[in-house]
């Protein structure tokens, strides 16, 4: 038994690394034909696209992986069915506990890897990310400004004066600074500031010394003037940085189970290597190729069920923020709907055809 488990898993391995190089390959290659156009626009250094890509891999894997084993399953195991190898491995003592058994030793590894990575590694490396382009877009904003002369960003929300820059250390001096939101205006004059990082993923802030602030709305008398001595100012980079990356760089033991969208996030990460782990179950369930169907028959119907259980779950998730019933039940209902539907195709490929 040893030598057939040895056989299929070969076989299982192999097919899994082909699928998975491909799909990694063309997840990774519009990623990168994206950041280039990005790039080109200069929102990115040229020098930092192979970090940003390395530093978004792990997202990749996540939802690869999974992919990968339930295709890698329904391929290999449909040729053993197509070449009636299935039968003579029965006929030897071979039933179905025993290749789920065999099944198990790979899946479950695999599991552990996506939950790993959907729990601890991905959140790490999105958090990367967001500092990542932060960073660069901090950078574009200071190489754009000219000693001397003003300069808008933000669509004209924000300008910014310096007498002189000190681009290393990111320190201007002889500020103005404006910035218009809503309903009020912000002006800042000071003698020096300089752009720091803040607490939060992606946050940066300029720390103004030795100055004075004005606050109000233009055409009232509102306005309040400030000295001060030393002022942060949270730098607003919604239009560089990916704000929705934000809870998904968050650590999960950091996610406040008290906000629904943080519970949501929770048991996102939680339902991936779940997909996995079911996902293969179900996989097993439907290997079983029809007669002359050869060992690709069963592959279109695989992936519709892949793509429709990963659909649901997007749908499931989606509801909790608008019912508070389904943000009690979470994703489990579909978990449940799927893992019945595992037991039953395997229940009913046991039978004899």
């Amino acid at each position: 038994m040893r030598t057939v488990y040895r056989y299929v898993a070969k076989e299982l391995l192999l097919v899994l690394c082909v699928v998975f190089a491909i799909l990694i390959f063309i997840g990774v290659g519009f990623r990168l034909t994206g950041y280039l156009q990005e790039a080109a626009n200069g929102r990115f250094d040229a020098d930092v696209l192979w970090t940003l890509i390395a530093l978004r891999l792990p997202e990749f894997v996540q939802i690869v992986l999974p992919f990968s084993l339930f295709l890698s399953i329904v391929v290999t195991l449909g040729r053993v069915h197509a070449d009636q190898e299935f039968v003579v491995l029965v006929s030897g003592g071979m039933g179905p506990p025993k290749m789920i058994r065999w099944l198990m030793s790979i899946v479950v590894p695999c599991s552990l890897v996506v939950g790993l990575l959907s729990l601890h590694v991905t959140p790490r490396a999105t958090a990367s990310v967001v500092e990542l382009v932060a960073d660069q877009a901090i950078s574009s904003e200071i190489a754009a400004i000219v000693p001397g002369k003003f300069r808008m960003f933000s669509g004209g929300r924000r300008t910014i004066y310096a007498e002189s820059i000190d681009r290393d250390s990111r320190t201007l001096s002889g500020l103005f600074y404006s910035e218009t939101s809503r309903d009020k205006t912000t002006i800042v004059v000071a003698t020096t500031a300089q752009i720091r990082v803040g607490t939060l993923p992606g946050e940066r802030l300029l720390v103004l010394k030795d100055g004075r602030r004005y606050e109000g709305t233009p055409g009232k008398r509102n306005y309040r003037v400030v000295n001060f001595e030393e002022l942060a100012l949270r730098l607003e980079l919604e239009e560089a940085l990916p704000l929705d990356l934000e809870l998904e760089s968050r650590p999960t033991f950091e996610l406040d189970f008290s906000q629904p969208e943080d519970v949501q996030e929770l048991h996102w990460r939680i339902a991936l290597p779940l997909i996995t782990l079911l996902g293969c179950l179900f996989a097993y369930g439907i290997s079983r190729t029809k007669p002359r169907s050869g060992r690709f028959g069963q592959i279109v119907p695989g992936i519709l069920i892949f793509v429709a259980y990963y659909v649901l779950l997007v749908v499931a998730r989606q509801g909790m923020a608008q019912s508070e019933l389904l943000s009690t039940l979470a994703l489990w209902p579909v978990h449940a709907v799927v893992g019945l539907a595992a037991i039953y195709m395997i229940i009913k490929q046991s039978r004899p055809a």
